[in-house]
């Protein structure tokens, strides 16, 4: 018995249940993967900081304060919850209202990249990847994670820049290869199903052929979903992938010598 396409794939797919499901055809479960766990995209909140801390509720930036500095943990507690203007902690702390406004630029920056990101108990960090990874690449791994600097790492583990960047690659690339394991039974046969859809030639014009292929594919489109989501690697290739998006450094103090001269330094932490 001859077998044949019932028809485009991209055209039967668009009769699935499911209006937003991802061209499986087309993309490698490695862009797969990515799209599932990638970060999410930003929200820009340093608007407020111009514009004043009425527009931008302090409840928001509260959870994420003990990631930052200290020092810009502390401004933006003064800023965004006690309300007051960037030329009284200025004046408060007896440094520059420019000071007072770059400290707020880069805490909220830090904040919005962590709003991208979930936050990771070192326990279960430990249980969940410990077996999985060597315990210098869990050690650069969890240090990746509250710091976000190389080099800072290479530092506290007496190791070079080099090396921790490319175990830290190595590592993310073994966490995608660990979450494609959990899912690549459900994930073929979802790209299988959309791609090829056959029947036989003598029923090529059954809608109830039809109506099952769909069911079908539906039915291994929400296994996929259910296997993806409950990956316990996601979460950790959602953090690290973010931070190697660009986002090196992004929780690392810099102290900058244009900002030591104008009392920067003298930021005290606030009770």
């Amino acid at each position: 018995m001859s077998h044949i396409v019932i028809q485009d794939p991209n055209s039967m797919s668009n009769r699935f249940s499911n209006q937003n499901h991802i061209n499986y055809v087309e993309e490698n479960i490695e862009d797969f993967i990515e799209k599932q766990f990638g970060p999410d995209i930003e929200e820009d909140l340093t608007g407020s900081i111009d514009s004043g801390p009425g527009l931008l509720h302090y409840s928001l930036l509260e959870r994420y304060l003990y990631r930052i500095p200290v020092r810009e943990a502390d401004l933006i507690r003064l800023y965004y919850k006690d309300k007051m203007k960037q030329e009284q902690i200025a004046k408060l702390f007896r440094i520059t209202q420019a000071a007072v406004s770059y400290r707020l630029h880069r805490g909220i920056k830090r904040i919005q990249f962590l709003r991208t990101i979930p936050e990771l108990e070192k326990k279960d960090f430990d249980i969940e990847l410990g077996p999985k990874f060597s315990e210098q690449d869990v050690e650069i791994l969890w240090r990746m994670y509250e710091t976000t600097c190389q080099s800072e790492i290479a530092k506290q583990m007496e190791l070079t820049q080099g090396r921790v960047r490319h175990r830290f690659f190595r590592a993310l690339g073994k966490i995608k290869e660990l979450i494609a394991s959990e899912i690549k039974e459900k994930y073929t046969r979802m790209k299988m199903l959309v791609k090829h859809g056959v029947i036989s030639e003598d029923s090529l014009n059954s809608q109830e052929i039809l109506d099952r292929a769909i069911k079908d594919i539906n039915s291994a489109e929400s296994e996929l979903s259910h296997a993806v989501k409950a990956s316990k690697y996601g979460k950790y290739y959602t953090v690290f992938y973010a931070i190697s998006d660009k986002h090196f450094n992004i929780l690392h103090e810099v102290s900058l010598p244009q900002f030591l001269d104008r009392g920067d330094a003298q930021i005290l932490t606030i009770d």
